[in-house]
């Protein structure tokens, strides 16, 4: 029996704090453990979360990690980072937060985004960051929180991205990774240097910024006090980790041969992996980030939430009227009467780039009859969701040129068989997914102990799922009502955004 070599990666949500214990020698994920963060601080402003109360559950994750790894198996290598990149926290010069954090999906920041326009041009903000503006992404967050909270701004000391935060918690090390740092939008993603240009155009100071370190560098030991509240033990390695979706989908591809993957959970990016990167023009819209593996960089497009909704949906059943659209409403979806169309449910947005997300709809039923019962409800959303990831899926291999014969799904929703069966009849093509179990962890542990130690591992065998010889009539008519219906609301809300703000003057 080999004996065990043990990696730790927490895994920073949206909604909840993960670890995972993964033993590199016998390529196994020993113990998983998650813990959902408190309420917003301030339940008037639901966008913001307290830094502080996100480290303490992920130290509650991370000490039920090591409870669950039998006493014989506890010899650990190091710990890495996973986290979802959109987030920062602004921290004194003693490490503690000056201000609360703002959520990756919160849009307060649109008007930033027009004060960006007047600074740089959107070609050369894209060309250089490899993020096209909006409110979602780090660089109009910043500016809108130094302008509402400016003595937050003036105690502030260093900008972390959330990755950097969690790493700084735990070995007192400040360091930053290009693949979390790129959503930043502050950053030169081609050449790995902050974008000290356009810092300086906004007067911010680049002395405020982590050094940027390879994926996987080692950059410090855990902290005796991390050590006594996790049970880890005191000096254990930290090592930069990366960004969530970019370690969900080494995690979900290791061993196979390249193609598109699918992070199906709260939200739907799509990524494919290069070895050079593309030009502005082969590449737009695409969002472009370093790889962690060295010598590849990330493209990616992004269907935005669906997963949370739809899980939501599975609960009501026989559902039907009146107490359905009630419970309906209650799990944060619209329904829309005026629209006379087939049962549809709008649950993710099928149109990639700066003009499809500039109006961002909820979740929205449409053509809900009395008759209607909530199985056919999820149902529907099912489909919808899987519209939204094939509209998705095609700008990325068209932009890239990739005609792959196969899609792999991971995240949440590709635990549904009905799902990823649905997405191989939608799309066309064959999906494959692991066992979320099996591989949880898989790539933070490549990143501590190394390729060689994975070389000749055993890759664990994928489910797949055959799509039909040809998209039925039908899908293709329900794509096209589902991109069709998508952009009427968005065009319904463009309008009454414009004349709430010709009555607000």
């Amino acid at each position: 029996m080999t004996d065990p070599i043990v990696v730790v990666t927490l895994d920073i949500g949206g909604s909840a704090a993960k670890a995972t214990a993964y033993d590199v020698s016998r390529h196994v994920n020993l113990a998983t453990a998650s813990t959902l963060y408190p309420l917003a601080p301030d339940l008037s402003d639901p966008g913001l979360f307290d830094p502080d109360a996100w480290w303490a559950a992920a130290v509650r994750s991370i000490r039920s990690v090591v409870g669950q790894v039998e006493a014989e198996d506890r010899n650990f290598l190091g710990i890495t980072v996973s986290a979802v990149r959109m987030p920062f926290v602004l921290v004194d010069g003693s490490g503690s937060p000056t201000a609360p954090s703002i959520l990756n999906r919160d849009r307060r920041a649109l008007r930033q985004v027009g004060e960006i326009a007047g600074v740089i041009s959107a070609e050369r903000l894209y060309d250089v960051t490899g993020h096209w503006a909006a409110p979602e992404f780090g660089l109009p967050k910043l500016l809108w929180l130094r302008s509402s909270s400016p003595q937050a701004w003036r105690s502030t000391r260093t900008v972390l991205q959330l990755h950097d935060w969690f790493v700084f918690r735990l070995s007192g090390a400040i360091a930053s990774e290009p693949s979390s740092a790129a959503m930043s939008q502050m950053l030169d993603v081609a050449n790995g240097v902050w974008f000290e240009e356009l810092l300086a155009a906004f007067e911010i100071p680049i002395g405020r910024f982590p050094e940027l370190r390879p994926s996987g560098s080692r950059v410090g030991t855990l902290l005796a006090d991390v050590a006594s509240s996790t049970g880890l033990p005191s000096g254990l390695p930290v090592h930069v980790g990366g960004g969530d979706t970019h370690l969900s989908v080494l995690s979900a591809s290791v061993g196979e041969e390249a193609a598109p993957v699918v992070v199906a959970g709260s939200t739907a990016p799509i990524q494919a992996a290069t070895s050079s990167p593309p030009t502005s023009r082969e590449r737009y819209p695409l969002l472009m980030s370093e790889h962690v593996l060295a010598g590849q960089w990330a493209l990616e497009s992004n269907a935005g939430p669906m997963g949370e909704y739809i899980g939501q949906l599975g609960c009501l059943g026989d559902l039907s009227g009146e107490p359905l659209k009630t419970a309906l409403i209650r799990c944060g979806l619209t329904v829309e009467d005026h629209l006379d169309a087939p049962l549809t449910v709008l649950t993710g947005n099928p149109f990639f780039g700066p003009e499809g997300w500039s109006s961002t709809l909820a979740p929205t039923v449409i053509g809900l009859r009395d008759s209607h019962r909530g199985r056919e409800v999820l149902a529907a959303a099912i489909d919808g969701s899987c519209y939204a990831t094939w509209s998705i899926l095609e700008c990325l291999e068209d932009r890239l040129a990739l005609r792959s014969s196969f899609v792999i799904a991971t995240g949440g929703m590709s635990r549904s068989a009905i799902w990823c069966r649905q997405l191989a009849e939608v799309s066309g093509h064959e999906i494959r997914v692991r066992p979320l179990d099996q591989v949880a962890g898989l790539a933070g542990a490549l990143l501590v102990a190394g390729s060689d130690a994975f070389a000749g591992a055993h890759v664990v065998d994928s489910k797949v799922y055959t799509p039909p010889t040809v998209v039925s009539p039908e899908h293709v008519q329900g794509s096209t009502r589902y991109r069709e219906l998508y952009q009427r609301l968005q065009l319904e809300m463009r309008e009454h955004r414009l004349v709430s703000d010709a009555c607000s003057h």
